[in-house]
């Protein structure tokens, strides 16, 4: 198994340098074809860095396998370093730190229905001070006085998201508020960034073993 994973690690790899979207495909192929085990075993060989690369190129809509099979420790890794790639962004792309970061927790956040998990990883991103910093992004610079909360949000929307953090904890939200209302948003990403950049220069070495939970 291990040989086997390896060598689909190293192709994985090889594929996301060029299309995460289409990394992610070929780890839903492994799954279907050689089983869960197998793809469980090929995330295990794979680099933080790259799997963001994969997480990070999906959305709501179309999330990554990677997504459902990562624990809450792995998920506040992943924030960590996912920062790194917004200043590899095509200059002429419309790029904004919110967006990206808004895309990302949907897909953790609005594409499965399992709130227990979901706690979990909440409360490990907000007990990280770059974890909450990234987790409060997407709200910086907005007004939600006049919010409905009883109200079903827009699908997708930065509404939804904030009513699924309350509905987790009040304690997150009342956090991510704080963060939001008080921060600024060129400070927030900046400290992002720099953060991402550090973790960036150790995140291949780091063993990836206990990364992610058993399936």
């Amino acid at each position: 198994m291990t040989t086997n994973a390896l060598i689909l690690a190293s192709d994985i790899i090889e594929q996301a340098q060029q299309s995460g979207r289409r990394a992610g495909t070929s780890l839903e192929a492994i799954a279907s074809e050689q089983g869960d085990e197998t793809m469980l075993a090929v995330l295990t060989e794979m680099d933080i860095l790259t799997v963001a690369k994969i997480v990070r190129e999906h959305d709501a809509t179309i999330p990554s396998i990677a997504t459902w099979l990562m624990d809450a420790e792995a998920i506040k890794q992943l924030l960590n370093v996912e920062p790194s790639y917004w200043q590899n962004m095509d200059e002429e792309h419309v790029f904004s730190a919110q967006t990206e970061a808004h895309s990302l927790l949907t897909q953790i956040f609005l594409s499965s229905d399992d709130e227990e998990k979901q706690l979990e990883i909440l409360n490990a991103i907000v007990a990280d001070d770059f974890g909450l910093l990234y987790l409060s992004l997407p709200f910086v610079g907005h007004d939600f006085s006049e919010i409905e909360e009883d109200e079903e949000q827009m699908s997708g929307s930065i509404e939804e998201l904030l009513m699924k953090i309350k509905t987790l904890s009040e304690e997150a939200y009342r956090e991510v508020m704080t963060v939001s209302t008080n921060g600024s948003l060129e400070n927030i990403e900046n400290s992002l960034k720099q953060n991402a950049n550090k973790q960036r220069v150790t995140a291949v070495e780091m063993d990836t073993d206990d990364m992610f939970a058993p399936l």
